[in-house]
């Protein structure tokens, strides 16, 4: 006897509702364009080695249906305003540089503390994981994505800087409030302001020394002044990948699981080694350039600097007590961490 199929009119129900169901699923996967914007141009590797390949990676892992126009050079806003900008929706997505606001984060600004990474990428591991206790209360307006280091830094100068009283009187340009403190105790008059900024202040006469990293020294034209440069690394930047709330809880479950595969302590590691890489050509390029000179410091001299760093850290540690926390427990935390990837200086 053949098989008849009996389609009632509860299984014809059923059936459309599933269908209406799968029409929600593509619904929530339909094709989104996000913006990210950083504040270095797109001649340096923070724009072709770290933010194009991650904007690649997450599109990739959506199914393409996430685009990430990224908008490179300060081009929607300043440096110091991209943590507003992510929070506020101005962009999708913003690299934020965590220290460029005196005060107004001041645990993670504890990270930048001077001699204290000596690996970048496993410090950056070590970063994220150290402050993924603290984000949630210190930024909790923003997904935090990533967390990393930059190439680190030293000192570029119009005189030889060898030890801490070369500093006195000059103007030296501080990425951070960390540095800005180790300069002003050496005796030198730190300005802090952005690397786009200071470049312009060099040429214009207005700062005597600057604190960038290698390639950026070369890449913003400011070797064009500044014939000395400091072989150390006096500190290294703390950097964030910020994520608008709102603009994450409006994707789809799939679109999100393709933004956090590329995002916590795995990405914090991998992400930089493009851009410790490029810092590190700039080191040689300058050391073969006509007219410059590598300055080289002495174990004693470094020692000098060292100590001075350590009041840096003491001063910190007291400005985060006002707050209510304990600054010594919490750097020992960030210490034992950063030993534990062997990514201490």
């Amino acid at each position: 006897m053949a098989f008849k199929l009996r389609i009632t009119g509860a299984a014809i129900g059923a059936m459309i509702a599933g269908c209406a169901g799968f029409g929600v699923a593509q619904a929530q996967d339909s094709n989104v364009t996000l913006r990210l914007s950083h504040n270095l141009p797109t001649n340096n590797a923070l724009h072709y080695g770290v933010m194009e390949p991650w904007a690649k990676a997450v599109s990739e892992a959506s199914g393409d249906s996430i685009k990430i126009d990224i908008y490179p050079a300060q081009q929607l806003g300043a440096a110091k305003d991209h943590y507003n900008m992510a929070r506020d929706g101005i962009v999708d997505i913003a690299f934020y540089l965590v220290g460029i606001e005196p005060g107004r984060f001041p645990i993670v600004s504890g990270a930048e503390i001077p001699f204290l990474v000596s690996d970048n990428d496993k410090g950056s591991r070590a970063l994220y994981e150290w402050y993924s206790s603290y984000m949630d209360t210190e930024m909790p307006d923003v997904k935090v994505c990533a967390m990393f280091y930059d190439g680190g830094g030293s000192i570029h100068s119009r005189k030889k800087v060898e030890v801490p009283e070369d500093l006195q009187g000059m103007k030296i340009r501080s990425p951070n409030k960390m540095a800005a403190e180790l300069y002003r105790l050496a005796g030198g008059a730190p300005i802090q302001m952005s690397a786009n900024d200071a470049a312009e202040a060099v040429e214009r006469g207005v700062v005597d020394a600057v604190s960038f990293p290698w390639k950026l020294t070369t890449s913003l034209g400011a070797d064009r002044v500044l014939k000395y440069h400091m072989d150390a690394k006096l500190y290294s930047l703390a950097t964030a990948l910020l994520i608008n709330k709102s603009s994450y809880d409006a994707l789809s479950d799939k679109q999100k699981a393709a933004i956090d595969q590329n995002c916590g302590a795995d990405a914090s590691e991998h992400m930089p080694r493009a851009w410790t890489e490029y810092e590190d050509e700039g080191r040689e390029i300058l050391k073969n350039k006509e007219g410059h000179e590598i300055v080289s410091l002495s174990p004693e001299h470094l020692e000098l600097w060292k100590a001075m760093s350590a009041n840096v850290r003491a001063a910190w540690e007291k400005e985060v007590a006002a707050t209510g926390a304990d600054g010594a427990r919490i750097f020992d935390e960030l210490k034992s961490k950063l030993d534990s990837y062997n990514a201490s200086y």
